[in-house]
């Protein structure tokens, strides 16, 4: 198990081969830096979730949801409550259709359930579950997750150079996504974790990019140590955003200027970007993951094996190259 965050004296536990992001969601908490989303690499909806703490099971609670989306999903989400012994605080997984019941005890890296596919997702979020610490009178309150205290080493800072093209082989097509391999995006690595790089600073400082580039207004880069002045975010010599805050060593920032990326001149959404572990990585590289405009936008059209260049135009795109 790796330890990916804590708050109140409790440390969150995520499966060592599992990919994860702080701010790759459009919800509070993750624009505040107080939540994780944990990505088994198993990558299955019905898959299992695991316990990130030690405790007792004190609260399990059915939500229904809105009505069904496009794609596939469950009826109802779930929130279950873990409480460290002698704790008032909780952590809140939710995602997760439980096999426990309350008054359970459940140790770390313990079988919670099977990942649900939540109305409150996306049609290109892929199978995850949420996790985040509060207090346990605030459980049904995602505005009152504690901010996460997060450790991680040093970004290597690699020589690559960046682009605004990228050439990428395609690994999988499904109703919801590419997923591409390419080594035109320079990586930035922090320990064994890596993912695509971002920069930002006046020395053009390199973290890993954890974001929706450019479906969603916030994002963040992990693994700046030192605060950084607010500046320009850019990524594949794009300009993506500007920093807003410095939470240790996680930077956010704000989208900018609107900008479009497109896969063989077909507009798509965007790019999910994470921390991903060798587990994932392909090559040496880490994925690309790109989203259709539409569900189903990419069946059809291309197929595994397929080869095309990413590309991303901005009208102010004036970054020189790295």
């Amino acid at each position: 198990m790796r330890r990916v965050g804590s708050a109140a004296g409790i440390n969150l536990f995520a499966p060592a081969d599992a990919y994860f992001s702080y701010f790759n969601s459009p919800y509070v908490g993750h624009k505040q830096g107080a939540s994780i989303d944990i990505y088994p690499s198993h990558e299955e909806w019905g898959g299992p979730a695991y316990a990130p703490i030690a405790g007792k099971v004190i609260r399990v609670k059915k939500m229904r949801m809105a009505s069904e989306k496009i794609f596939p999903s469950d009826e109802a989400d779930f929130g279950i409550a873990i409480a460290p012994e002698g704790s008032t605080d909780i952590v809140r997984i939710l995602h997760c259709v439980p096999e426990i019941d309350e008054g359970t005890t459940v140790e770390a890296g313990q079988r919670l359930g099977s990942l649900l596919r939540s109305r409150y997702f996306n049609y290109w979020t892929g199978p995850h579950y949420h996790m985040e610490i509060m207090n346990a009178r605030d459980f049904s309150r995602s505005t009152k997750s504690y901010p996460l205290n997060v450790e991680l080493g040093a970004v290597q800072q690699t020589q690559q150079k960046s682009a605004s093209e990228l050439e990428c082989l395609i690994t999988r097509v499904t109703d919801d996504v590419i997923i591409a391999v390419t080594d035109d995006s320079p990586k930035a690595i922090s320990g064994d974790l890596v993912g695509h790089a971002a920069y930002c600073g006046i020395d053009r400082r390199q973290g890993i990019l954890d974001a929706g580039v450019p479906h969603y207004s916030h994002g963040g880069i992990l693994g700046l140590a030192k605060p950084i002045e607010k500046s320009m975010v850019t990524a594949w010599r794009t300009d993506i955003g500007y920093t807003a805050a410095n939470l240790g060593n996680r930077l956010t920032f704000k989208r900018g200027e609107p900008f479009q990326p497109t896969f063989e001149g077909e507009i798509i959404r965007g790019v999910s970007c994470f921390a991903f572990t060798k587990k994932q990585i392909v090559k040496g590289f880490p994925p690309v993951i790109m989203i259709p405009q539409q569900y189903g936008g990419f069946s059809g059209k291309f197929v595994e094996g397929d080869v095309g260049v990413l590309s991303f135009k901005h009208p102010n795109n004036i970054v020189k190259e790295q």
